[in-house]
C-alpha cells in the first residue's frame, strides 16, 4: 500500500510539473508575439510595368524607385521591374495596369491623350527645364482633383510624375537663331499638340515614327528633329545634325507612374506611405538626372562639332511671340469634349508662374 501511494504521489508531482512547463510557454508566446511574427511576414512583392529599355535615363530612375522602395521598407515591399514592354506594348500599359497584370506601369499622356486629355496640358510651352516641369505637374496633381479623376476612370492612380524638359530643335543643314529661321522647315513632329506648337512657327511638320528617325533624317525626308538632346543621343541624330537651340519650348513630354487602385486600396497605410516617399525621391533623382544630362550632351555635342544656340533670358519674349493663343487652342479642344479645359489650365499657369523662370 506505501508503495501504491508513493507512486501516486510521484505521477502527481510529475502531472503538476509538466502542466507548469506548457503553461509558461503559452503565456509567454500570448505576449510576445507581435513583433516576431509580423517581422517573418513575407514581403509584399509589386510588378513594375514599362518601356524604357535597360539603360536609358527613365529606366534608371525606375531602378531608383525599385530600390529606394526596398531600403525604406527594410525589405517588406519589393518591386519586380519589367523593362522595354516586357509585360506588354506601350499602349497597352494603361489597360494591363488597369486588369492587375501590372501593378505599377509608365503611362504617357500623349500617347494616350484620348483618355487623360486633361494631363496634356503639361505639353504646353510655359516652362523650360525638367526641374520645372516635374515640380509643375506634382503640384498640380496636389491641387487639381480633374487630373487624378482621368486616371481612376481607368482603375488607375498616379504613384509619382516627372517631366522631361521642353524639345528644342535640331538641324542638318540651317542653324536657328531666330523663330523666323523655322518658318518652312520640314522636321519631325510627335502628333498632337507637338504638331501645334509647330504650325505655330510655319514648320512643316513631319510624321515620323521614331525607330525611323535616322533614316528620315539621312534621306532628307525631313531636314531635322523637335527632340531633346536625350532622344537625339538615343536615336544617334549628332552623327547628322550639325544643329541645335537649347531652352526653346517647343513641347514638353509628361511622364505618369500610376498603380492599380484596387491594389493601392488593399495596401497598408504603412506600405502606402513607403510607396509615396520613394515615388517623391524617384521624381527628384530623374528631373535633376535629366538636367544635369541635358547639360553635359551639349558640351559633348559642341565638342564634336555641333554649333549650340543656347536660349537667352532676354529673347523669351522674342520666342514666345508666335506661341501666343496656343492655350486657347488646348482649352477650346477640352471644352469641346466637355471637359474643364479652362479650370485645369488656370490651375496649371499660377504654378506655372510661380515655378518656371
Amino acid at each position: 500500500m506505501k508503495k501504491l501511494i508513493s507512486l501516486l504521489s510521484l505521477c502527481l508531482i510529475l502531472a503538476l510539473f509538466i502542466s507548469g512547463c506548457g503553461g509558461g510557454p503559452k503565456k509567454e508566446t500570448k505576449e510576445t508575439q507581435s513583433n516576431p511574427v509580423q517581422d517573418n511576414k513575407p514581403a509584399i512583392v509589386l510588378k513594375y510595368a514599362h518601356s524604357w529599355p535597360v539603360g536609358h535615363s527613365h529606366y534608371e530612375g525606375v531602378a531608383y524607385f525599385c530600390k529606394r522602395v526596398e531600403e525604406i521598407s527594410n525589405g517588406k515591399v519589393k518591386i519586380e521591374n519589367y523593362p522595354a514592354e516586357q509585360l506588354g506594348k506601350l499602349k497597352d500599359l494603361l489597360n494591363l495596369c488597369n486588369q492587375g497584370v501590372a501593378d505599377i506601369a509608365y503611362v504617357a499622356p500623349s500617347f494616350f491623350a484620348g483618355q487623360l486629355s486633361l494631363n496634356t496640358v503639361m505639353i504646353l510651352p510655359f516652362y523650360t527645364t525638367a526641374t520645372e516641369g516635374t515640380e509643375i505637374y506634382s503640384r498640380l496633381i496636389e491641387s487639381s482633383p480633374e487630373i487624378t479623376q482621368e486616371f481612376l476612370k481607368y482603375g488607375v492612380r498616379p504613384l509619382y510624375v516627372t517631366v522631361t524638359s521642353q524639345y528644342d530643335v535640331g538641324t542638318v543643314k540651317k542653324q536657328v537663331k531666330s523663330p523666323e529661321d523655322l518658318k518652312g522647315l520640314k522636321l519631325k513632329t510627335s502628333g498632337g499638340m507637338f504638331d501645334k506648337i509647330a504650325a505655330k512657327y510655319d514648320i512643316k511638320g513631319v510624321t515620323v515614327a521614331s525607330p525611323e528617325t535616322y533614316e528620315a533624317t539621312q534621306r532628307g525626308i525631313t531636314e531635322g528633329n523637335i527632340f531633346s538632346l536625350t532622344s537625339v543621343k538615343g536615336y544617334r541624330l549628332n552623327e547628322l545634325e550639325k544643329f541645335h537651340t537649347l531652352g526653346l519650348r517647343m513641347g514638353g513630354y509628361p511622364v505618369s507612374y500610376v498603380i492599380n487602385d484596387k491594389k493601392w486600396q488593399s495596401l497598408p497605410e504603412d506600405v502606402k506611405k513607403i510607396l509615396t516617399e520613394a515615388g517623391k525621391d524617384s521624381s527628384k533623382y530623374l528631373r535633376e538626372r535629366l538636367d544635369r544630362e541635358n547639360e553635359e550632351l551639349a558640351a559633348q555635342f559642341q565638342k564634336e562639332g555641333m554649333t549650340i544656340y543656347r536660349i537667352k533670358p532676354e529673347e523669351r519674349a522674342k520666342w514666345g511671340a508666335p506661341l501666343k493663343g496656343i492655350e486657347d487652342d488646348w482649352m477650346q479642344e477640352m471644352e469641346s469634349k466637355g471637359l474643364p479645359g479652362k479650370k485645369v489650365f488656370n490651375d496649371f499657369i499660377k504654378i506655372s508662374k510661380e515655378v518656371a523662370k
